[in-house]
């Protein structure tokens, strides 16, 4: 049902775009596009779609806490969901896109339900929900939220088949010679392992993220200011700040950063590197006075050193995912044999705010 769901362009106002529509499997379930346009033509969005792939393994937005090198203390935001980690997963995330006036706007719950009841998959939905949920909107509403995060939980989305995994378990002729380099660069002089984990931490394999935030001083888009994780947290040394992405499939997922204003790897490194000795070349970011100017800007590196880490990139492309007949737009990715199933893996998954939904504490009651 999720799959269905998830591909049906019929559950917008006006009809004609769905959760595909901005997700698309050829880019990894990212959009091609800086922002994606919404249903209703002239409305669009202020931030690139993100790549759902390992989207469900993203930890719950909290406030951690770790020690520094000098034995202090400090505190920052990790995980959560969409770029400002305003839900706290998936189940809360899957619900905003069907109601947003720049994305799908429909007008209601009572809208949704309604189109659902007219879908071409209604008959299968019918019988899968049964006839308590049918009747019921805010039921029916509430299976397909469900639907969809176990849709987005299943073994395709989570193939790790990159030639990075192959190395990391071992297999050292995964990597060519640039790519090798490139990985030195990352884990030191570059300093993107910081944010982007080689190591397994909330999930077994690596996720190439820590989910955390940070204002990177990215050339803003438009007039309108974008807050950030500031926006919704109203702590004002946050304002501009935006969760670092996983780098899983980053080839594939094009153009860059929140709002999609660098085109290329290229570029994006370049920035990284010279941002804070090449002002002139990048236009003014949205929130100067929070934007990260010690981890970032001037990193020092060689024009071999950037080239290395934009190979490195290609090295955590999936297989699966880069399948010529997904690549075209024909199919969906198929997983690779091995990966563990979803219910094998279920008590790994940071999915519990369904819980707390109406409908479930109503069956709970019952």
């Amino acid at each position: 049902i999720g799959r269905l769901v998830f591909s049906d362009t019929n559950l917008s106002e006006p009809r004609g775009q769905g959760c595909i529509s901005c997700h698309q499997p050829a880019t990894a379930f990212a959009d091609p596009r800086p922002v994606s346009p919404g249903a209703v033509e002239g409305r669009e969005g202020r931030r690139n779609a993100p790549t759902l792939m390992y989207a469900a393994l993203i930890p719950p937005i909290e406030y951690e806490d770790f020690f520094t090198d000098d034995g202090g203390e400090e505190y920052a935001w990790e995980g959560g969901l969409f770029l400002d980690g305003r839900a706290m997963d998936l189940f809360q995330q899957v619900q905003q896109p069907f109601f947003d006036p720049d994305e799908m706007n429909l007008p209601g719950p009572v809208a949704l339900a309604s189109r659902l009841r007219e879908a071409e998959y209604r008959d299968e939905l019918r019988r899968w929900a049964g006839e308590a949920a049918w009747e019921d909107d805010a039921h029916l509403n509430y299976l397909i939220y469900r639907s969809l995060v176990e849709f987005l939980k299943e073994p395709l989305f989570r193939p790790f088949d990159a030639r990075i995994d192959r190395y990391l378990a071992g297999d050292e002729s995964a990597l060519d010679a640039a790519e090798r380099r490139g990985l030195e660069v990352f884990k030191n002089a570059g300093k993107c392992v910081d944010c982007h984990f080689i190591n397994p931490n909330s999930w077994p394999e690596a996720l190439l993220s820590d989910y955390g935030y940070d204002n990177l001083g990215v050339p803003s888009r438009g007039s309108e200011k974008d807050p950030g994780l500031g926006g919704h947290t109203g702590n004002a040394e946050e304002l501009g700040q935006f969760k670092a992405p996983t780098l899983r499939n980053i080839e594939l997922t094009a153009p860059y950063m929140h709002n999609g204003s660098i085109a290329t790897l290229q570029e994006v490194m370049e920035f990284y590197n010279k941002r804070d000795l090449e002002p002139e070349r990048w236009a003014p970011t949205d929130y100067p006075e929070t934007v990260n100017r010690d981890d970032m800007g001037d990193l020092g590196l060689t024009e071999q050193q950037v080239s290395d880490l934009v190979a490195l990139m290609r090295a955590f492309t999936d297989r699966s995912v880069a399948a010529p007949e997904v690549k075209r737009g024909e199919a969906l990715p198929r997983a690779p044999e091995g990966v563990p199933s979803t219910s094998s893996r279920r008590l790994l998954f940071p999915d519990w705010t369904h819980r707390l939904d109406p409908v479930f504490r109503r069956g709970e009651k019952r």
